[in-house]
């Protein structure tokens, strides 16, 4: 069963990993650091020998760095035997091959070439994007977020949700002679008749604009004396508490940034490759575009 899941989940990885041929493509991340039990003492020891032709512990950690994120969530130690065998499995059929000079049919070296040309560009887009996501860009963007976002308010709130006015009014009228909001929610919810909770801090353009336009009218301790319609159906809402948004941690958006300039800087890539290229274009059956 484990062989299976690793080889269906190879065969993924291999027609889709590093696919960055689209300028929508999103930033490249990271490739995934080595097994700690994939580093030996000797820097690249011999794991295999198939006729006479090694395989290294390096090659190893390269199939295991192909692997999708679902298998790669397994120990290492639990995949090696397979992983090993697999890289022993595919040596001796490309010695095969070779040998039956399969490398030298025409189909064959279309698909090197084609292979060859995503490798490349992956390389020099990978390498591109990291060098260009440096500490202090990933910091600007970081103050910028900061200076946008700060001094925001933000509210708190508990809310129900009802699928009609009518009980959303009554609720209303209870809370208006002393009623617990928490103790009818907690019991209209076990009842069914009404779905909510607390809701916890958000921006005014975070909500669906009926529910949070009513929310920040408020203040604390208030709740609407009237339902608030939304899409979702009739909402009473109580306010808890407001405040000014404080400035993310940057720990907490780096990875958020990186994602997001990354995208940013893909595209980048593509139109400044392409402004100094020059691109003759033809439709599919080879004769000329009216481009």
């Amino acid at each position: 069963m484990i062989r299976a899941r690793f080889l269906a989940a190879l065969a993924v990885a291999g027609a889709v990993a590093g696919f960055w041929g689209s300028s929508a493509a999103q930033a490249p991340a990271a490739p995934p650091a080595a097994p700690a039990a994939a580093a030996p003492a000797d820097a690249d020891p011999v794991v295999a020998v198939v006729n006479g032709e090694a395989i290294r512990a390096s090659d190893i950690v390269y199939l295991y760095q192909t692997l999708g994120e679902g298998v790669r969530q397994m120990a290492f130690e639990l995949l090696y035997p397979q992983l090993l065998t697999s890289a022993i499995e595919r040596k001796a059929a490309a010695q095969k091959a070779r040998g039956e000079k399969v490398q030298e049919r025409a189909d064959v070296k279309k698909r090197f070439e084609f292979w060859n040309d995503r490798v490349l560009e992956e390389t020099l887009l990978n390498e591109t994007v990291e060098k260009a996501l440096t500490n202090d860009v990933l910091q600007k963007a970081y103050r910028d977020r900061v200076a946008q976002e700060s001094g925001r308010e933000e509210v708190k709130v508990k809310h129900m949700l009802f699928q009609n006015p009518e009980a959303a009014i009554s609720v209303i009228k209870e809370l208006d002679n002393g009623g617990n909001f928490d103790q009818v929610l907690a019991l209209l919810t076990a009842q069914g008749v009404a779905r909510g909770g607390e809701l916890d801090f958000f921006k005014q353009d975070e909500l669906v604009p009926q529910f949070a336009d009513a929310a920040f009218r408020m203040r604390p301790g208030e709740y609407n004396t009237t339902p608030v319609r939304s899409e979702f159906g009739f909402h009473v809402i109580l306010v808890t508490d407001r405040r000014v948004s404080p400035p993310p941690k940057f720990e907490d958006v780096q990875a958020e940034l990186r994602q997001t300039l990354g995208a940013e800087l893909v595209e980048k890539f593509y139109v400044d490759l392409l402004a100094g290229a020059q691109v003759q274009r033809f439709n599919f059956d080879g004769t000329p575009t009216n481009q």
